[in-house]
């Protein structure tokens, strides 16, 4: 891709606008080659560091606000794009976003969009471009008017979560869908090895950074204005980690002991690896399938000053991995639809189908099912996902304790108000200022009379 934008930074490295990136990565999107994550890691080093929040701004929002975007511009077009022309169609759905929410003037707006045909050496479309985003300007309140009644607009969510959520979350429905459109909060965990959370309130504020404690977790702080990781005090020395505070409450559900054999069945990350081992001095082996995901496990434990034993493996392939010896704890966060961290994860609006949620709920059944039988009588296991699906939580709890006599369901030790309590283990629901979306359920192994 070229762009007559490109600059020359200090150090003669060549960069690319935010506009011209953000394209690339909401094709990789549209395209399904990977999550938006993946795909701003693969492309930000390309946009200088002072318009790397532009590009994170329009790369985030265009996801955020796709269902609209898409159904928008579908409107107005008399045939959709071909995947190879997503390019285009992605310059589209950002001079949509650009008019919509962003204080880009419109005339500018739609000069960029059309330029970008241009630079994507796709000249033909420069007319289309322009008269699409044109007629939206001019439009705009008959255009919406006329597909208003559709859940991608109305709620900005897909149809098929839209049905879930009205069927499963009724009377939650208008707050879910708010959090989920809207930016999430930061939030730190306090490494209470290092610092009391009231000594890491006082450090923060000291660097000019206001805080806010969480409501459940004794380790969560929200920030009321996001900053940088390498501007918290100590970051580098483990005083602090960003995890939100419903992923925190696992390490204080699973109530540790010192010493105790634990196994962390889908680490990565490596957020609560590192969390369980601030809570207790404990043997802790943590799983992950993917092995481009492991030095994340490695670069938290290594900046926390802690230690595992990391192993890339299937969980649910007992026989490559496990050595015999029980577990007293296991947390299973389990693969899951994500359908709790959306705002974290708004490209989940565009590529996550029911079907992936099918393969899902038969994934987190085989690890269950697989690593119960290494857990030691007596203890206990946490399943845990970051989505707000039945099926992938109090349903699929149902399930596993229907085939498991040696299987008990434990009370969780959290407030009342923490979550929703439903047929099994407690669902927290996303909450604009506060924590995710999560479920947890807490089983305990019962010893079998022979």
């Amino acid at each position: 891709m070229t762009d007559k934008h490109q600059y020359f930074s200090e150090s003669s490295v060549l960069y690319l606008t935010a506009r011209s990136v953000s394209i690339a990565v909401i094709t990789g999107v549209l395209q399904n080659k990977g999550s938006l994550s993946t795909q701003l890691t693969k492309h930000a080093s390309r946009v200088h560091s002072e318009h790397q929040a532009k590009l994170k701004e329009i790369c985030f929002g265009v996801c955020r606000w796709y269902p609209k975007l898409n159904s928008i511009a579908l409107s107005m077009l008399q045939q959709p794009f071909e995947e190879e022309d997503y390019d285009l169609y992605a310059a589209l759905l950002i001079g949509l976003y650009q008019i919509d929410y962003m204080d880009t003037p419109d005339h500018a707006a739609v000069n960029e969009a059309v330029e970008a045909s241009k630079e994507l050496n796709k000249n033909w479309a420069g007319k289309l471009i322009n008269a699409v985003l044109r007629r939206y300007l001019r439009e705009k309140d008959a255009i919406i008017a006329a597909i208003d009644s559709m859940p991608s607009v109305e709620y900005v969510h897909p149809k098929w979560f839209m049905k879930r959520l009205k069927k499963h979350w009724p009377d939650n429905l208008d707050a879910i869908v708010d959090a989920n459109n809207s930016h999430p909060p930061m939030c730190l965990r306090v490494n209470e090895r290092h610092v009391s959370r009231e000594t890491a309130i006082e450090l923060l504020l000291s660097e000019d950074i206001d805080t806010e404690k969480g409501l459940f977790s004794s380790s969560s702080l929200y920030l009321k204005k996001p900053v940088r990781v390498n501007q918290l005090p100590h970051f580098e020395l483990g005083y602090f980690s960003v995890q939100d505070e419903s992923a925190q409450l696992a390490a204080f559900i699973l109530d540790l002991k010192e010493g105790e054999k634990v196994l962390d069945a889908c680490a990565a990350p490596g957020g609560k690896t590192g969390h369980l081992l601030e809570r207790a001095n404990l043997d802790v082996t943590a799983l992950e399938l993917e092995p481009w995901r492991l030095d994340k496990i490695h670069e938290n434990l290594d900046r926390l000053q802690l230690s595992a034993k990391v192993i890339c493996a299937d969980a649910s392939d007992t026989d490559s991995w496990w050595d015999g010896q029980s577990f007293d704890k296991i947390l299973l966060d389990a693969p899951c639809s994500a359908t709790g961290v959306i705002r974290r994860n708004p490209d989940i609006k565009i590529n996550r189908k029911p079907k992936e949620v099918e393969e899902l709920t038969h994934t987190q059944k085989n690890i269950l099912h697989a690593v119960w039988k290494t857990l030691a009588p007596g203890g206990q296991l946490l399943y845990a996902t970051c989505s707000i699906l039945e099926e992938e939580n109090a349903l699929q709890i149902a399930r596993f304790l229907e085939t498991h006599d040696d299987a008990i369901e434990k009370a969780l030790d959290l407030p009342e108000e923490c979550g929703v309590k439903v047929q099994h283990g407690r669902q927290l629901l996303p909450q604009k200022q506060g924590h995710d979306g999560f479920y947890y359920c807490l089983l305990e192994k019962i010893a079998q009379s022979r």
